[in-house]
């Protein structure tokens, strides 16, 4: 009986697991691919669209912005590891050991850009200096575009991807950033899994929070680190809650509301 019981608590938890991966992939990941962009951002073309086969697979995000063009795009020209940061979760980036310190003011000694400078991601004198993504197209005011490589790839190997950073003005008092990555070229399954289940929604959450930084920073808001700090934990909390749960509901311990706390926390 009790070996029955394991099984149906595990199948349960399963199915529960199940349902989140399904929701993932139906509905979180195509929001995610496109926050913020409609169908006609997501088909414009911009600029690194021509660095790539044409066919490779692409993600569009973008972020009104209450104010100028010309008022953005200091912030965007001064993003980088040694520069002004990246303006996304500062505390997440330095529990990896990027060394990040995100500016709130601006310094027109950061804003310079020639095409070959390398957009440090992570500190130049960790990870063998491989921490960085080379700049491609420079069109100042409007668009950086840098040359990525996937995880894994040798810096000998010809980069296989693009991040684009592209301010448009909407009208004199308000503009868009744009933001898009492209890659090509096969993962493999193990590579794949990674990229779509680890990869892609940490990276969406640290862009998202960059935009947000821009934007906030641009219309002269506050931008608060406790705040940034209290998300992370929740985000903590939540998939500690996760482990726990589905940990308890296999030992069967009040398993079904064990299952409904980790459908939650999935969620």
């Amino acid at each position: 009986m009790k070996n029955a019981c394991r099984w149906v608590r595990g199948g349960v938890l399963a199915s529960a697991l199940a349902a989140l991966l399904l929701g993932f992939f139906a509905f979180v990941r195509p929001w995610y691919s496109s926050w913020g962009a409609d169908a006609a951002i997501g088909r414009a073309y911009l600029p690194g669209d021509a660095l790539l086969w044409q066919g490779a697979p692409r993600e569009t995000r973008a972020i009104t912005i209450l104010a100028p063009a010309d008022v953005v795009w200091p912030w965007v020209a001064q993003i980088g590891q040694d520069r002004a940061g990246f303006y996304s979760y500062e505390i997440l980036e330095n529990i990896v050991g990027c060394k990040m310190r995100n500016l709130d003011f601006l310094l027109p000694a950061l804003q310079h850009w020639e095409i070959g400078d390398k957009l440090w991601m992570y500190p130049p004198k960790k990870l063998g200096g491989i921490g960085y993504a080379p700049l491609a197209i420079y069109e100042p005011g409007h668009a950086l575009v840098f040359l990525t490589r996937r995880t894994g790839t040798s810096l000998s190997d010809p980069p296989d991807g693009t991040w684009a950073f592209v301010v448009e003005p909407i009208d004199p008092a308000t503009s868009r950033l744009v933001m898009r990555a492209r890659a090509r070229g096969s993962l493999g399954l193990l590579g794949a899994a990674f990229n779509r289940g680890i990869f892609e929604p940490v990276h969406f959450a640290m862009e998202r929070k960059m935009m947000e930084g821009i934007k906030a920073r641009a219309e002269e808001r506050h931008v608060s680190k406790a705040a940034d700090a209290a998300q992370v934990a929740l985000w903590v909390l939540s998939f500690i809650a996760l482990i726990a749960s589905a940990a308890l509901t296999l030992a069967g311990r009040r398993w079904r509301q064990r299952t409904v706390t980790f459908l939650g926390a999935g969620l």
